[in-house]
């Protein structure tokens, strides 16, 4: 077992241990409906970087915890959630999340009409030591509304803001803002379509580029735990990447951000136990650049901090297919491209240099995956639910800047159970 993850371990056990004895309650005095999930799960993944004359295998671990408890008629949800795990690149790249918060709804008690949602959540994410510079602490409020005027037509409106405060870095303090609306309509033909409009602000600490100049490593130099601003592969020190505002008519480094995302999804049925999904996603950003855009480990995609969306204009298509086996058991398939132009981010060489052409780093991702999920022993476990799933991924990541030009093949298994 590896053990750089035993604090998520002990987490796990700790937060099992309090679920467990709440789930313990009679239903009548606890007056709530507890729930909980956990999953585990161990992989063997392949990176074959483009500038490597030979692949890395490494072991990864991932493990999670989602715990909720309602009250008051179901009306208010109390969550936590714990993500943690490790990534294939060289270095210590592991993470630990805990998401808490409450969510307050009001909802119609029939099917239809306007449903209200709000409610607040704290984030505390700690890293390993090639990204640790950017722990962060984060705290976000929002407000939904759904309105269901049939059984098959259903609107969704919303707002969300976010606080973000890097305590090393604090030139990566931001505020985002975000308003989204969407329609969903079942037709009889057991087709479900979805369209979706997001708009977005972020807003970044404003800064003296001109004294916040990346530093590249020097070939065969120590690790400097003081130099915020390196990069490097592997053992070398890895931090941030200065926006370069002199490559782009769009702003300036620091500011606020603007973003605007597109997003249509088709779903059908094609027997009563398989669906297919076909959705494609594009977003244009504008206005100011982030103050810096921070490296990220291979198959790190999207997180929308780190993986800064407001850095980058994007489109991305995507195809799924699932299918129910009468046994209980579930078979999916996945496939992704994803096209990713950056606004102000420099290519860099394998050296953590700015390549000569003076180009921005432009990303182009296919992903492939499939994933069997069978259950086990529900004859003993009654209420719990407990899943054993084997996944596949392939990941092919081409870029003009050399730390994410590489090729992955990843193999899992794990368990999950669920009460």
């Amino acid at each position: 077992m590896n053990n750089s993850l035993l604090p998520a371990r002990r987490a796990l056990v700790i937060v099992g241990l309090v679920a467990t004895a709440a789930l313990a309650l009679p239903a009548g005095r606890a007056a709530a409906q507890p729930s909980l999930n956990v999953t585990f799960g161990r992989a063997l993944n392949t990176l074959s970087s483009t500038d490597a004359v030979s692949a890395d295998d490494r072991r990864t671990t991932g493990a999670a915890v989602d715990a909720e408890y309602q009250l008051a008629s179901e009306r208010l949800r109390l969550f936590y959630t714990l993500d943690a795990g490790d990534y294939t690149t060289p270095g210590d790249w592991r993470f630990y999340e805990n998401i808490a918060g409450a969510t307050w709804q009001l909802r119609p008690q029939k099917s239809k009409g306007l449903a209200v949602f709000a409610g607040t959540d704290a984030l505390w994410r700690t890293n390993g030591a090639s990204w640790a510079a950017a722990d962060y602490r984060a705290l976000g409020l929002f407000l939904n509304a759904e309105w269901k005027p049939s059984d098959t037509r259903t609107v969704r409106t919303g707002y969300r803001a976010d606080i973000r405060a890097f305590p090393d870095m604090p030139e990566l303090d931001q505020v985002e803002h975000e308003g989204f609306g969407s329609a969903l309509v079942n037709l009889q033909s057991r087709t479900t379509l979805v369209g979706e409009l997001r708009v977005g602000a972020k807003r970044y600490d404003v800064l003296d580029s001109t004294a916040m100049e990346p530093t590249a490593p020097v070939p065969g130099a120590p690790d400097s735990p003081g130099s915020a601003w390196s990069r490097g592969r592997g053992s070398r020190a890895s931090g941030l990447v200065m926006s370069t505002p002199s490559h782009s008519p769009t702003g300036s480094v620091g500011g606020t951000a603007g973003q605007v995302t597109v997003l249509g999804r088709v779903a059908q049925s094609l027997t009563d136990r398989t669906g297919v999904t076909l959705q494609y996603s594009r977003r244009d950003s504008f206005g100011a650049l982030p103050t810096a855009v921070v490296t990220t480990p291979a198959l790190f995609f999207d997180d929308g901090v780190y993986d800064d969306p407001f850095a980058s204009d994007a489109g991305a298509l995507r195809v799924s297919l699932k299918h129910l086996l009468r046994n209980g058991m579930a078979i999916d398939g996945m496939g992704v491209w994803v096209r990713k132009d950056y606004r102000g981010t420099a290519a860099l060489d394998a050296d953590g240099f700015a390549v000569p052409t003076g180009d921005l780093r432009a990303d182009r991702i296919w992903q492939a995956g499939a994933s069997w999920t069978m259950p086990a022993f529900r004859e003993w476990t009654g209420p719990v639910g407990f899943d054993i799933f084997i996944d596949y991924r392939f990941t092919r990541h081409r870029s003009n800047d050399a730390f994410y030009n590489y090729s992955s093949h990843g193999f899992g298994i794990g368990v999950s159970m669920a009460y």
